[in-house]
């Protein structure tokens, strides 16, 4: 059940307090909570499936987002083992050094931790705690050479970053440099963090449109990103399929993008796959079973020649 829409199940008072559970569910249903980092299109869409899959087995969800706060998310998770949660999915939205006292919470509930690696070392993270996401080597990697082997490995290139302090953010960044240096005729001549926002990467772009700054491929570490990107380049006159593009997640939107022929590239991020990991994760756990950690969703190149695969899993 989803922040807003748990009314019959749930009351705030200071905590998350069970309201007569056993009269709406079977008092042997497993109360699985999810503190999400902030809400985007992404991160719905792999909530949704989680919501979903809990759903089916009989079992309650809740769902709430700490809107890009650690110490929001640090209350929730507080609130939900004081509320009696049998696990606790989470999507970190604090530092290493902030994400660690969440580990605390392990010796009462079962944590399993998505899409954000909560600590550069996953494998430091305690007892009762799983990993799963996706190996962000192969995000960015995947991304910029398939862009630079469009390029015929030549050419100018502006990134847009996601948030300075984001894992999965530095990763890609590295990744999109670690190509580039492999390719003495390309090379990096602007970049800017737009916080995975569109509207911030609009501005970002239609400022070097302005400036000008010189590039011919552009390069973000998400959909929402190249997307913003794109409007800028339309608004600016200039045909977005006469600069190659790539994002990352591949979005219903993107897609999109991609059938229209403005979108060059984009990375699938497979939300739902990940859902089923987290799921059958956490009821491995529950059920005192070994869990491999950490647990790795394969990301996938999406282009032209193959986009119609995805579409359906919109």
């Amino acid at each position: 059940m989803r922040k807003g829409l748990a009314a019959s199940v749930f009351y705030r008072s200071g905590v998350f307090t069970l309201l007569a559970i056993c009269f709406s569910f079977p008092c042997f249903a497993k109360f699985i909570a999810v503190t999400m980092s902030q809400e985007d299109n992404f991160r719905n869409q792999i909530s949704k499936d989680i919501e979903r899959q809990i759903d089916a087995r009989g079992d309650v969800s809740y769902i709430d987002s700490a809107d890009g706060d650690f110490n929001t998310q640090l209350q929730q998770v507080r609130q939900f083992v004081q509320a009696g949660a049998d696990a606790i999915v989470i999507f970190a939205v604090g530092t290493p050094e902030q994400n660690r006292q969440l580990f605390a919470f392990a010796k009462d509930v079962p944590l399993i931790f998505i899409n954000t690696e909560p600590v550069d070392d996953l494998a430091t993270m305690p007892a009762n705690t799983v990993y799963v996401g996706s190996d962000e080597q192969q995000s960015g990697t995947l991304q910029m050479e398939e862009l630079a082997r469009q390029a015929n490995y030549q050419g100018k290139v502006a990134l847009l970053i996601g948030a300075e302090s984001h894992p999965a953010a530095r990763a890609r960044t590295a990744d999109v440099k670690r190509v580039l240096a492999k390719y003495p005729n390309m090379s990096l001549v602007v970049s800017g963090v737009a916080q995975w926002q569109r509207n911030q990467a609009y501005n970002l772009v239609a400022d070097w449109l302005k400036q000008p700054v010189p590039f011919d491929i552009l390069v973000a570490n998400n959909d929402e990103m190249i997307l913003g990107g794109l409007m800028a380049l339309k608004e600016a006159g200039k045909r977005p399929q006469d600069v190659l593009t790539g994002g990352i997640d591949a979005t219903a939107e993107a897609l999109q993008a991609l059938q229209a022929g403005e979108l060059t590239v984009t990375i699938l991020q497979d939300a739902a796959g990940q859902a089923s990991a987290v799921v059958d994760a956490t009821y491995k756990l529950l059920q005192h079973q070994p869990v491999v950690s950490p647990s790795w969703v394969p990301f996938r190149l999406v282009t032209a020649d193959n986009y119609r695969t995805y579409q359906s899993t919109h």
